[in-house]
């Protein structure tokens, strides 16, 4: 049997390096913007036309890329939240990882290319990628988690088409369908759309396509604004260890 005193500082470990790497990434997105020599502007007309089609540009997409990268990392914050993590979700992270260390050079190759519909679906299925390895993390998470939930699927199956309202037969099932997990999965789909909704846009408007990713700061600003209220532990039926456990995961997601 594994000791629990090495998982834990095996998560340490791992969270430690997740941020490190976030950190890298988040700071090598500014470097990605070049910076002209005076052998190529001679004049102020040609500082102006490097402005408005390089620069300017250059600096909306950078804020944009750096808040995608931002969010994935609260999604981590939240990750080493939960009690049990298993390797299988550790190495799904760190595939993650690799996967979000391509962002500033997809981000470098938008700020050259940003007119060009390859450059945007190359941008845009870069974020759904990534996007989805995080809902397989938490479905995992979730699964590993709370596993005794899903010992009995008829059960399981019958208390799904009940009223939320009224609860559910099953001891705290409603944890999954309302509340702080259904919050998570919520915010971990705003990317999804958004990116889905890039690709499509790139056939019809590549600046429309990277101007949607806006949508991803919208959309979780309204889930948590909206869902607050509700993600509150009153009412269930849960130990001491779940109330815990529940708190730090709110918290992970709204903050203290």
């Amino acid at each position: 049997m594994v000791n629990n005193k090495f998982l834990n500082n095996s998560n340490d470990r791992h969270a430690a390096v997740t941020d490190g790497v976030f950190a890298i990434a988040m700071t090598i997105l500014v470097l990605e913007i070049a910076v002209p020599t005076i052998t190529d502007i001679s004049s102020g007309v040609a500082l102006n036309e490097y402005f408005l089609r390089y620069l300017a540009p250059s600096i909306l997409i950078y804020f944009i890329s750096f808040y995608i990268v931002y969010n994935f990392w609260e999604n981590t914050v939240i990750l080493f939240s939960f009690n049990k993590i298993s390797y299988g979700v550790l190495t799904l992270n760190m595939i993650t990882l690799a996967a979000v260390c391509m962002i500033p050079f997809a981000t470098g190759f938008l700020f050259n290319f940003y007119n060009y519909t390859n450059a945007n679906l190359f941008f845009s299925l870069l974020i759904l990628v990534i996007s989805l390895l995080y809902i397989l993390m938490f479905m995992l998470l979730i699964k590993n988690n709370f596993k005794e939930y899903f010992d009995n699927k008829d059960e399981l199956k019958t208390a799904m088409h009940n009223s939320y309202d009224d609860g559910f037969e099953l001891p705290n099932l409603r944890l999954y369908l309302r509340g702080i997990t259904l919050t998570l999965f919520y915010l971990l789909l705003a990317p999804v759309i958004t990116s889905l909704l890039s690709l499509l846009l790139a056939f019809i408007s590549p600046k429309a396509s990277i101007l949607s990713f806006l949508l991803t700061l919208v959309l979780v600003f309204l889930i948590r604004t909206r869902r607050f209220a509700s993600d509150n532990l009153v009412g269930l039926d849960l130990t001491d260890e779940e109330k815990e456990f529940l708190g730090n995961l709110r918290n992970s997601i709204y903050g203290e």
